[in-house]
This record gives structure tokens, sequence and C-alpha cells, in this order.
């Protein structure tokens, strides 16, 4: 990507901004998941920093950056609180959708909303429904009127969110994207995600009773694969951002684990363990599987990008390049998600049962990670790789959940 002096004074500039910003939600990470605390500070600490409107084009009040140069920023945030990247995952990849969107005015409407500081959560998944399907319904009353009903699961971000994106059906069953103001009669939002990791992403659960819909905010179904700013390699993308930012954290706290402790072994290798050979081989081996994880996830960023601009452009990806993306996708997330976890476990090997002390809560790390990547099951995504290379077959990109009967 060639990048002039005016992108790279931009990116300063939000450098500059967004860091110290970082720096705060990391020093006070840990403490907030032992307090289950949903931080709507840091939140919006975040959004006067610029991060919610890193990609809207300038003249819609946004910074205007490219996809490949907001990477580092989201990885950053990870790092400093994955629950935090991830409860803005909605959010941040809703606007790829909105920029690559063919309607001039449903863009110019988001981009102007989003711009202004606006917010998205989501409300997609459900419990208990057949795959693929929903029974969030929209009703259309005999005055007219649009009426949503409905409940979902793992909200992530809507606790946070100015607006709801939501995944339903009409009447007769044909799928429908609508947007809900997240503080309109009949929206019930609860912090009830149960999850031993990333507790504090705003997963739970959200009703709709009877919710007033504006016909303008209603379109056709969230798409989930064939656009590709919409499809899995986006929304995988973001996960893989996360990770990545969990990896970079637990290199950082292992270190300075290390740098700091003073109790040893009387069969350690030195007095101290920042001097001990075998600590500080298991810090390095720990820093390698974070290079890896990050190595791949560098290896992505220009490749996704490169097509969302082509998809922003109209321009027509073919199948090859579709196919090149996903393989890539899924093949990344193999790397990352395993080192990372890999990471996460072999960090304790450096100290002894003070590591695993509450107050240091070093195992979130691990438990974020796990939590992350079982989003997506890692062996479902290998067989992908192993179908493409072995039989040519196109790498999956419609992700759907559901239940049998």
């Amino acid at each position: 990507m060639t990048v002039t002096l005016d992108e790279t004074s931009r990116v300063t500039d939000v450098r500059s901004r967004l860091e110290p910003v970082f720096a705060q939600i990391a020093h006070g990470a840990a403490q907030r998941e032992a307090d289950r605390l949903i931080d709507h500070e840091a939140v919006t600490a975040l959004r006067d920093a610029g991060y919610t409107r890193l990609r809207v084009p300038e003249e819609f009040g946004g910074i205007g950056l490219a996809f490949g140069e907001t990477a580092p920023f989201i990885v950053g945030l990870g790092e400093a609180d994955s629950n935090l990247a991830q409860a803005l995952r909605a959010h941040t990849i809703f606007i790829e959708g909105v920029l690559s969107h063919p309607d001039p005015e449903y863009r110019s409407l988001w981009l102007g909303r989003i711009g202004s500081g606006a917010i998205v959560g989501n409300a997609v998944t459900e419990i208990n429904n057949a795959v693929g399907a929903s029974t969030t319904v929209l009703s259309t009353l005999p005055n007219g009127e649009l009426r949503l009903s409905g409940t979902k699961f793992y909200s992530t971000g809507s606790l946070y969110a100015d607006w709801i994106l939501v995944a339903a059906v009409d009447e007769d069953g044909n799928d429908l994207g609508l947007a809900v103001a997240s503080i309109a009669p009949g929206v019930t939002m609860v912090d009830d995600w149960d999850g031993f990791g990333q507790k504090l992403t705003a997963s739970g659960t959200t009703t709709f009773d009877n919710v007033l819909v504006d016909p303008a905010e209603v379109g056709p179904g969230l798409d989930n694969g064939g656009r590709l700013a919409t499809g899995q390699a986006a929304w995988q993308y973001l996960h893989l951002a996360t990770l990545t930012g969990i990896g970079r954290a637990l290199r950082r706290d292992v270190s300075e684990y290390v740098r700091g402790r003073r109790r040893s072994f009387s069969h350690g290798g030195a007095g101290l363990p920042r001097e001990d050979p075998q600590v500080l081989q298991t810090v390095g081996e720990v820093a390698s599987s974070v290079f890896a994880a990050q190595a791949a996830f560098d290896a992505v960023v220009p490749l996704l990008g490169r097509l969302l601009a082509k998809d922003e452009a109209g321009q027509e990806i073919t199948e090859d390049e579709s196919d090149e993306l996903y393989v890539a996708v899924y093949s990344a997330q193999q790397v990352i998600a395993k080192n990372v976890l890999d990471a996460a476990t072999h960090l304790f090997e450096v100290g002894g049962a003070s590591a695993t002390s509450e107050t240091k809560r070093l195992d979130r790390h691990w438990r974020n990670a796990r939590v992350l990547a079982n989003h997506n099951p890692l062996i479902y995504r290998a067989r992908y790789i192993g179908d493409w290379f072995v039989n040519g077959t196109g790498a999956g990109r419609h992700y759907r959940v559901g239940s049998t009967a």
C-alpha cells in the first residue's frame, strides 16, 4: 500500500489521540473484569478519540483512514482490553458494509450517523431456532405500523450502542435486516452472558416487545457471505485482530511479571527470575508464538483490504480472489488462535503459585482467547482448508447457527 505524507500525518495524529486512551483502558482491564463492569466511560473515550469513525470519510465527520491503516488500532484495543475490541466488532464491520453498499442514500445516512458519534450493536443470533431461521418477526398492523417482537442472544456490543442491527423475518418468512434505536420503547437489554471469558462484551439477551419500527430502517436480510464486506472473511478478521491483541497483552504481562519478580526456587537457574535462563527461554517462546500470530494477521490485512477497496469501488471480485481470501483468513485463524492459546498457557511456567493470583488475573488471557476461538470452531475451518487444497472446493463463506428439532 502506498502511503502519502498526508496519510502518514493523519495516522500519527490518530495514534497520538488513541494510545493514551488504550493505556488507560489497559490499566483497569483486570479490575473491570473482577467487578464485571460494563464500562461506558471507556467506550465514550474511544468514540471521542475517533476510534469508532476511523474508516468514515472526512466529509461525514470521520477520519478517513484506509482499511490497512486501521488494523494496528484494532489490535491495539484488543491488547488494551479484548472485551472492548469485540464489543465494537459489529460496529467496525458494519462500517465496511456501509462503505460498499450500492445505495448512496443508505451510505450517506449511516456514515453521517456514525460520523456524528453513533455506535452500532447487533441482535442477530437466537437459541433454539432452526439453522438459518429466525423467530423474531416484523409484523404489519392494520393501521400500517410495523412492530417487532422476538428475543436475541449474544447481542454483542448492544449495551454500548445507539442503534441495534436486527435480523428478522416478515410474516411470510422473508429475511429482513433492520435498525432499531437502543432506547426505543419495548427494547430490553440484559447483561447475562455467562461465558468464562470475554465477560464484558455486552453480549447478553435483547428482547423486542412490540417495538415500533420506522419503515425507512427496514431492508433486505443481513447478508452473510454474498457480499465481501458482510461475509465471514470480514467478520473473522475482527476476531483475528482481537486474538492478536490478546497475544501482545500476555507477552507484555509475562515480561512485566518476570521483570519484577524476586522469589525464585532453590533449584532455579539463577537468584532472580529475570536472570534465569530457563525462565528467559519460556518468555522467548511466548514472544515467538505472539510473533507468529502477528505475522499471520499481517498477511491477511493487505489481501482483505485490497478486495474491500474493489468492493467499495463497485468492481467485481472473482471467485478465485474470494477463494484465495477465505483460505488465507481461515488459515490465519488456525495459526493465530492456536499460538495465542499455547502462549497463554505456557506463560505460567515462569512463576510459582503467585502467577495464579486473582489479583494478577493472568488467566484471563487464556479464557478470553479460548472464548474467541470457540466462536467459529477451528475444526470446521480446517476442513474447509483441506477440502480446498485436496479437492479445489471453495471455502464456505456463509455462517449460520441453529438447532435440530
